[in-house]
């Protein structure tokens, strides 16, 4: 549980404790974890020790205090305004969650003959294959499956990848003048790969995001596929309102 004599506060071990627990859904979608007084006597601690635990999991958007009550669980992990075209890195370091991201698949392969004719066009007769995956305390939240056209992909290492954004390395590494993008959202079930990424399921419910990014030439730059496990993302959107 914690250790008194560690070098890492207790208020911080106690709150990786909390937040694996959350991730692992121990207290469901929208539990309490208990109130200060309860935590405190169950990890050993004073009450100040407790706050600033919670405060961490609040800062993170990973749970609600209501007074009187208790601490619970939030719904959903990861918010997305959509108020630009965004991956899940961006997402994570605005919630100011502590993820780290891996890259199975880094390879160089021939352009997949059952994409659409328009991306093979885009990405060329051979593309940079990429599978990332954003880690929290175990539990993986967002598998992404990126395909990038040659020409930019035979400059890009997997150091690249595991430490900054797509969007960030065309823009500073590569020097490429980003445009726009299309995406699309919709309801699906997890692949295996998908399943054994994100520690749930094979054919689970999950939230599929498909994305078309292009240069402000109108040249194909990315093109991507990302899976998040349903309960740990939303998106939201203000639009101006039509009567016809």
């Amino acid at each position: 549980m914690i250790d008194k004599n560690a070098s890492t506060p207790m208020y911080e071990q106690i709150a990786t404790t909390l937040r694996h627990e959350i991730l692992q859904k121990q207290y469901g979608e929208r539990g309490c974890i208990g109130t200060h007084s309860q935590l405190a006597q169950r990890f050993g601690v004073s009450l100040i020790t407790v706050r600033k635990a919670v405060q961490i999991l609040q800062e993170e958007k990973l749970v609600d205090i209501k007074q009187g009550k208790g601490t619970f669980v939030r719904g959903t992990l990861l918010h997305d305004d959509l108020s630009s075209l965004r991956g899940a890195s961006n997402i994570l370091m605005a919630s100011n969650l502590p993820a780290h991201v891996t890259v199975p698949v880094f390879e160089m392969i021939e352009t997949p003959r059952q994409l659409d004719s328009d991306l093979r066009l885009g990405l060329g007769k051979r593309c940079l294959h990429i599978v990332r995956v954003h880690i929290l305390d175990g539990t993986g939240l967002s598998y992404a499956e990126i395909y990038l056209p040659q020409i930019y992909g035979r400059d890009i290492t997997k150091a690249d990848v595991e430490n900054f954004t797509i969007y960030q390395i065309y823009q500073d590494k590569l020097h490429v003048a980003l445009g726009t993008g299309r995406q699309s959202i919709r309801a699906g079930c997890a692949s295996a790969d998908v399943a054994q990424a994100l520690g749930i399921e094979e054919n689970s419910p999950i939230l599929k995001i498909e994305r078309r990014a292009y240069s402000d030439s109108g040249s194909l730059i990315e093109y991507m596929r990302m899976a998040y496990e349903y309960t740990k993302y939303s998106f939201e959107v203000e639009l101006k309102l039509s009567a016809t």
